[in-house]
């Protein structure tokens, strides 16, 4: 995927991750910061591919730096915050797997069809984020949010 297509994609993506991982840890969401912390994410993960390592090795890292960042910026317990990570990686990855096979149900493509489709794909990608940023959304409004979470 070229470089333009990947950031249209992984920055609305990395925040809806960054946005759905606060809200499960009961932080309000403060969408300039989420903004700022999805486009770094977006460009370690993007350095992280542009490595000769083991595909996904992006994963991992992705976690690791959400937990620190969660941990260092916010009140909420290292406990909470790794589960709220995980929860929001679980939750694009269950996203991902229905949004991709009810793409290729309609468009009958192959998974390698619809990457040659690099438009088609990101604005898959960019469909899945905006899910993802309105599930954080929902949760936040059920996961009350307690009063002065952010550190900074």
């Amino acid at each position: 995927m070229s470089t333009f297509y990947y950031f249209i994609q992984s920055v609305p993506e990395c925040m809806g991750l960054i946005a759905l991982s606060l809200a499960f840890a009961q932080v309000p969401l403060c969408w300039g910061r989420i903004f700022l912390g999805g486009a770094l994410l977006s460009l370690l993960t993007f350095g992280i591919r542009a490595l000769p390592v083991t595909f996904g090795f992006h994963l991992p890292i992705s976690i690791f730096v959400m937990f620190l960042l969660i941990v260092k910026l916010t009140k909420a317990p290292p406990s909470r915050a790794i589960i709220a990570v995980f929860s929001s990686f679980f939750a694009l990855a269950l996203l991902e797997l229905m949004i991709s096979n009810v793409y290729f149900a309609f468009t009958h493509m192959t998974y390698q069809q619809a990457i040659e489709h690099q438009a088609s794909w990101a604005a898959v990608g960019v469909f899945q984020a905006f899910i993802l940023n309105i599930i954080a959304l929902i949760v936040a409004r059920f996961f009350k949010s307690t009063r002065r979470a952010w550190k900074i």
